[in-house]
């Protein structure tokens, strides 16, 4: 089975700094032709206050010959407990008008002999009741899967590759420390093959004992935050299934630009505040 993973499109009807990246990041996808599409999160910019960016960013995966899943980010869903840097937390506001127009948060998928479970990172560590029934939900699920080759997909990576302590990393670039740490156990408990997810715009493939953590680049632009060997680059992820073997290959299709972000922002602290930008109606899925 061939999946395409895609990361970070920040895509929106507002402001639409990276549609052009993401074109032709859907241009080379298609010409692979994969079986299936996963997007793990941060479909949009501000998604977490305005529906518009969730269902214009939901339209434009429609460009996939592919059926695709999707994962919500915080720029979908907002900020979980200790980082509220754009004031946005997950809540249950949020989480019912992107189910209402995303669909469901997580997901299970059979795929031959493997099964794909996709995680809501955004919930994890927040107290709130929709934690708890992932994480019975995730219990389960590893457990259905009964031997087979699993591989999880989420959007926030769960911790960085130096070091599994806190280090002097930014917390908001992980899973909250003691969810994540109780989500690392059950992982290797159940030996999982691989971890993939996106978040920090950079690409980075390292084994952690049995597991491989892979990082799938951002669409729209790269990120400047050093996080060591992690690669910054624009492009997608090419996952290969077969038997219970699997191989992730980068892809950084021709065309990208990398923007800067400064002169998008028109003087604005965020993206999310910028000046209009919107995609001209052309090209915009119909």
């Amino acid at each position: 089975m061939r999946i395409a993973q895609i990361s970070d499109t920040h895509l929106s009807d507002r402001h639409g700094f990276f549609h052009d990246n993401f074109l032709r990041v859907a241009e080379a996808v298609n010409a692979w032709a994969p079986d299936l599409v996963i997007h793990t999160g941060d479909l949009s910019i501000n998604g977490a206050d305005r529906a518009a960016d969730i269902a214009f960013s939901v339209a434009e995966m429609a460009r996939f010959d592919a059926p695709v899943l999707v994962l919500p980010g915080n720029h979908d869903i907002g900020e979980e407990p200790g980082f509220m840097q754009l004031g946005q937390p997950t809540d249950e506001r949020r989480l019912a008008r992107y189910g209402a127009i995303a669909g469901p948060d997580r997901w299970a998928r059979d795929a031959g002999r493997w099964r794909l479970i996709g995680i809501n990172a955004q919930v994890i560590g927040t107290g709130l009741g929709r934690e708890r029934e992932q994480d019975a939900w995730l219990r389960g699920e590893l457990d259905a899967a009964n031997g087979r080759p699993v591989g999880v997909f989420t959007h926030k990576p769960l911790f960085f590759p130096r070091q599994l302590g806190e280090g002097d990393r930014p917390a908001e670039i992980f899973l909250p420390a003691g969810a994540r740490a109780r989500l690392f156990s059950l992982l290797r408990r159940h030996r999982v093959r691989f971890v993939a997810s996106g978040h920090l715009h950079k690409y980075l493939d390292v084994a952690v004992g049995p597991t491989r953590f892979v990082w799938a680049p951002a669409t729209a632009y790269r990120s400047g935050l050093d996080v060591g060997v992690a690669r910054p680059c624009l492009g997608f992820l090419k996952l290969a299934l077969s038997g219970d073997a699997f191989r992730f290959e980068l892809v950084e299709p021709d065309g990208m630009v990398d923007r800067r972000l400064k002169p998008l922002k028109g003087g604005e602290r965020y993206l999310k505040d910028a000046p209009p930008a919107p995609v001209t109606p052309d090209r915009a899925a119909e």
